[in-house]
């Protein structure tokens, strides 16, 4: 038996669109109705980065690259995905902008003082004759901010890496098929994470 295989009308309009969409006029077309207008808003929202930015060090980076994650948060949340995942998804982002600015601000001494309930005593700062209480406390705070800095850098990779897969199917595997509803083991098992699945 010979299968005939046809193709829909619609199909074929499809190719011929797509096949049109190619031709120099629709680039140039392209071009002025949208690229020009979204390159114009990413000069805007990206303003204050790019002016500030230096070739010599890479919080200049991190400062784009958590900026560049607004807007990928905010359509995100407000997009067509099942909320199961959606708000797990903008949880991590939301999470990875605070580390960036974390980092790019240099709040982990403030973080450490606020944890530890008391701040850096500055007093004795040029001075050789530090009493040993408040070299210690110090110490204290200068150990626990490059703690925590050191943990959020950590946590930071693992976000966008996103959890090992092998994990969910080895979930699967140990319950029985009356218990396998796959909305309630990825409500359980997925938090958010995996760079490479936020999209709307």
């Amino acid at each position: 038996m010979i299968m005939k295989i046809k193709f829909a009308d619609s199909f074929l309009e499809s190719l011929d669109k797509m096949n049109k969409r190619g031709r120099w006029y629709w680039k140039a077309w392209d071009f002025l109705i949208y690229d020009i207008p979204n390159g114009v808003r990413n000069i805007i929202f990206f303003r204050k980065e790019i002016w500030n930015f230096r070739p010599w060090d890479h919080t200049y980076n991190l400062r784009i690259f958590a900026k560049s994650l607004e807007p990928l948060r905010d359509s995100i949340k407000g997009g067509y995905e099942v909320d199961i995942t959606r708000l797990k998804k903008v949880e991590k982002i939301e999470r990875a902008i605070e580390i960036l600015n974390n980092i790019t601000e240099d709040k982990y001494i403030n973080i450490a003082e606020s944890q530890l309930g008391y701040k850096v005593n500055t007093d004795y700062i040029f001075d050789n004759d530090e009493p040993e209480n408040i070299k210690e406390a110090n110490g204290k705070i200068y150990d626990l901010s490059r703690e925590i800095e050191n943990r959020e850098w950590k946590e930071l990779w693992t976000i966008f890496q996103g959890q090992e897969h092998s994990h969910y199917v080895m979930l699967l595997d140990k319950i029985t098929p009356k218990q396998r509803k796959k909305e309630d083991v990825w409500d359980n098992w997925y938090d958010g994470s995996g760079m490479g699945h936020w999209w709307d």
